[in-house]
């Protein structure tokens, strides 16, 4: 693991104070001309540039800015690189509001919007002379497809694409897509960058160039972070590298469990040896993740399973100290078609699994007990 990547960041103080914790500011304006950097909240607030300054080393990268969510990231990141007759391709397997942005309002724009199939050689066959931006997730939510950046990137390179990488769910301690050649990262720092369920927001990271401009749309969209979660996304990240080292290593040994017990007719986890994604995972990730997805089968009833969970907390997020679980059918992906569900391997027994910092045993336990009681008699 970088050195870069060790907490606590080195100076990671308010030098007015000296304070441990940087600290809210909670004002909308400033003293001027003296505080005339930060100006208005809006546009740039003490504790946002903090943690945007610490996302920036935590990602490696020359630059990064902050939103009121990752939404606000991603959608900000599009309308600032692309413009009407530009050609975007991303798979189909991205998160749902990511996916209807860019089919539903994009293209309504004049932007040219190829979907693929899930998988790096279907998004590599729509690359071509002319392709803007590529946009993939790493990790792809829910069935955890690997994306292989590097061989991406390289592609980028060649047709002179702007390659935007989603790292949300194996973070920047898992992978760190700028290392492996990605222009912009985008993260929702609600999920295990925040890491208590407790703030909303988002980043996107890259060269100073992009993200000044990046940057500027923000003020004018104004999708702003407030302080408050700002600060809390600055206590999470103290904690950040071991959460996911603990909820990792446990991920793993769950998803190993799982693809051993009765009733679970299918496991996706990169870690898992047999998985058609362990090589590319193995070669570019530091870690496997904390998000475990199985499907049950037939005779399990997924909504008793979830509603029989006694440790486990069934809801619509991810990457929280707490165990999550999460019926994507009828949640995450509720809003999409019969036929874009089934296209990404959206079925109604899929769970997806959020691991905690919780003992393992304790985790694998409650799985156990709760797909007994949701068995169908």
């Amino acid at each position: 693991m970088s050195k870069d990547l060790q907490f606590p960041i080195k100076d990671n103080f308010d030098r007015n104070a000296f304070s441990v914790n940087f600290p809210i500011y909670a004002t909308t304006a400033y003293r001027s001309p003296e505080g005339d950097h930060f100006r208005y909240s809006r546009e740039l607030n003490p504790t946002v540039e903090e943690l945007s300054r610490q996302i920036s080393q935590l990602e490696g990268s020359q630059s990064s800015t902050c939103f009121s969510s990752g939404m606000g990231a991603i959608s900000t990141a599009f309308l600032s690189l692309l413009k009407p007759g530009d050609h975007l391709v991303m798979p189909m397997d991205v998160f749902g509001r990511t996916y209807l942005f860019a089919r539903d309002f994009l293209s309504k724009f004049g932007v040219r919007v190829t979907i693929t199939d899930p998988g790096t050689e279907r998004v590599m066959e729509a690359i071509k002379n002319g392709t803007r931006m590529i946009f993939v997730e790493s990790l792809s939510n829910p069935v955890l497809r690997v994306y292989d950046i590097r061989t991406l990137a390289e592609s980028a390179k060649d047709n002179g694409s702007v390659l935007v990488v989603d790292d949300t769910i194996i973070t920047p301690i898992g992978q760190r897509s700028i290392d492996n050649g990605a222009d912009i990262v985008v993260n929702s720092l609600s999920k295990f960058i925040g890491g208590h369920n407790a703030a909303i927001g988002g980043s996107a990271s890259g060269p100073s160039k992009i993200i000044e401009e990046v940057d500027s749309n923000r003020r004018s969209l104004g999708a702003s972070m407030d302080p408050f979660p700002a600060f809390l996304f600055l206590q999470g990240m103290k904690t950040l590298k071991l959460r996911i080292d603990r909820s990792s290593s446990s991920a793993r040994a769950i998803a190993e469990h799982l693809a051993a017990t009765e009733h679970v007719d299918r496991v996706f986890y990169p870690g898992l040896t047999d998985s058609e994604y362990h090589d590319v995972a193995k070669r570019t990730m530091n870690n496997y993740g904390s998000v475990v997805s199985f499907i049950l089968d037939a005779d399990i009833d997924p909504l008793r399973f979830m509603s029989s969970l006694e440790t486990i907390i069934p809801a619509n997020t991810m990457g929280g100290v707490e165990t999550l679980i999460s019926n994507p059918y009828t949640m995450s992906h509720r809003n999409l078609g019969e036929q874009d569900k089934a296209r990404i391997g959206v079925v109604p027994r899929l769970m997806r699994l959020s691991v905690g910092i919780e003992d393992t045993s304790t985790i694998i336990e409650d799985l156990e007990k709760s797909i007994k009681k949701a068995k169908k008699h």
